[in-house]
């Protein structure tokens, strides 16, 4: 496994000043911060692990770098992710990484004709 080497990489000229900011970690994924509110130092978070590389430990290297991003780069206080309550692989993926829940927003996503509830994530850095 090469996690400990693992590097996010951002568009050239892109930054987080957009509102929206997607880093590379090729050929294993990415990972984006949107939603950017510079007023309160947050953003959420998105991530997406290529087929190959799923369950190998890379989305915990990527949240790991990004938070480390977020912390040094970018000056964040709070990170944060909306889940679909299903998708219990993320939601544990997130607690392994240090979020806590804070939030349920009851039938919240449309998902294959009806409606499913929404967890939020949060990580104080």
């Amino acid at each position: 496994m090469e996690q400990d080497k693992l590097t996010l990489v951002a568009e050239e000229e892109a930054s987080l000043s957009s509102g929206n900011l997607k880093l590379y970690a090729l050929p294993y994924g990415c990972i984006d911060l949107y939603n950017y509110d510079p007023l309160n130092k947050r953003a959420a978070v998105g991530i997406m692990v290529t087929s190959d590389y799923r369950r190998q430990g890379y989305a915990l290297a990527m949240l790991r770098e990004l938070q480390k991003l977020a912390t040094n780069n970018y000056h964040l206080h709070t990170l944060y992710a909306d889940i679909a309550s299903i998708n219990t692989a993320s939601i544990a993926l997130f607690r392994k990484a240090g979020y806590t829940q804070c939030g349920h927003f009851k039938e919240w996503l449309e998902y294959d004709s009806h409606y499913i509830d929404n967890i939020r994530m949060q990580l104080i850095l």
